[in-house]
């Protein structure tokens, strides 16, 4: 019959020493570390798992045979392929396996300086300026290996054999993708901070952040697949003609410095008079258009022959750099702990 008294005693004075410790707490200037979760680094999910990138020409075996429009793969496009080719009646297998990364899973961490206003203001004002890193966790890894689409088409197999080409060259390739992410942010925001109780409080901030980093895209690339690709057919003139380099192996990186915008809301728990917990959303990013860093020689020879034939039998390195803009920042959840110094 005693227990919920005492439980009440003791849960009052455990809110009387939080509330007494932290009504003679003056401390103002405080330092944090945090660490967070970013759902999709770089704004890549879109490219990753719906779009792809860089036309295939219409006159390509990747796209009159293998139903690929896009060079660098999509997930959509690998299981929609793939489903389509084991679940109907026909003969034609595009595909003969796949792997599918979806958007990349980041994380960061970094932490803060944070002076409050409170004293000098009269208003719960602060300003802090921060420093974050992030990096890729999980995802952005893409493959795919074709089926035998090639051979099952006996027209196809006959217009490369009558060109004196063999379509077993044309079977089984593969092409994986492995998208990455990472950068460097420095936040500097002006923030606003109630007070719930004596020992919680909600906030919100907005400002600017620099970034400086970027993103790449590593390309494994094996001869069967490089001539799917780079092989033209003209079905009016019984042509087919193979630009291939051959395999391909090439990172593209795209690097840029950008300036954008940050914003947060937080709560924070006062665990001692000068350690306190919190939890924050934290939203910041900024875009920039950029070329990659220039291609290899048969990187350039495949990209450029896969895009159009005539630009290949005219300059077979005109493809010689990636254009695509750079998204710095994301959504994130930060869990951090702070310490009031003075």
């Amino acid at each position: 019959m005693r227990t919920r008294p005492m439980l009440t005693l003791a849960l009052a004075t455990a809110c009387l020493y939080a509330t007494s410790a932290h009504a003679g707490d003056t401390k103002r200037f405080s330092v944090s570390v945090n660490t967070g979760i970013i759902s999709d680094m770089a704004g890549l999910g879109a490219t990753i798992m719906q779009d792809g990138s860089i036309d295939t020409a219409d006159s390509t075996m990747a796209n009159a045979v293998y139903a690929t429009g896009q060079i660098l793969m999509s997930d959509r496009d690998n299981m929609t392929i793939d489903s389509n080719s084991k679940n109907t009646d026909s003969n034609f297998h595009l595909l003969d396996g796949y792997e599918t990364g979806g958007p990349m899973l980041g994380i960061e961490v970094g932490g803060d300086l944070r002076y409050e206003f409170d004293d000098l203001l009269g208003f719960p004002l602060f300003l802090r300026a921060g420093f974050h890193l992030h990096d890729r966790m999980t995802g952005g890894q893409q493959s795919r290996t074709l089926g035998t689409a090639a051979i099952d088409d006996g027209r196809i197999a006959a217009l490369l054999a009558l060109n004196g080409l063999d379509a077993n060259d044309y079977v089984g390739g593969t092409m994986a993708t492995n998208w990455d992410a990472g950068w460097f942010e420095i936040p500097i925001s002006l923030g606003w901070n109630l007070e719930i109780n004596p020992y919680t409080s909600l906030y919100a901030s907005f400002g600017v952040s620099w970034f400086k980093g970027g993103f790449s895209v590593g390309l494994e690339v094996d001869e069967a697949y490089a001539n799917v690709l780079a092989t033209h057919l003209d079905a009016d003139t019984m042509t087919a003609t193979n630009l291939s380099p051959g395999s391909v192996s090439d990172v593209a990186k795209f690097d840029a410095t950008a300036m954008g915008l940050n914003y947060g809301l937080g709560a924070q728990a006062h665990i001692t008079s000068g350690l306190s917990v919190f939890l924050e959303l934290n939203s910041s990013g900024a875009g920039a258009t950029v070329f990659s860093n220039t291609l290899t020689p048969e990187a350039q020879q495949l990209l450029t022959s896969t895009s159009s034939a005539s630009l290949a039998e005219g300059d077979p390195t005109w493809f010689k750099k990636l254009a695509y803009p750079v998204v710095f920042g994301g959504s994130s959840v930060r869990i951090g702990v702070r310490y009031y110094v003075f």
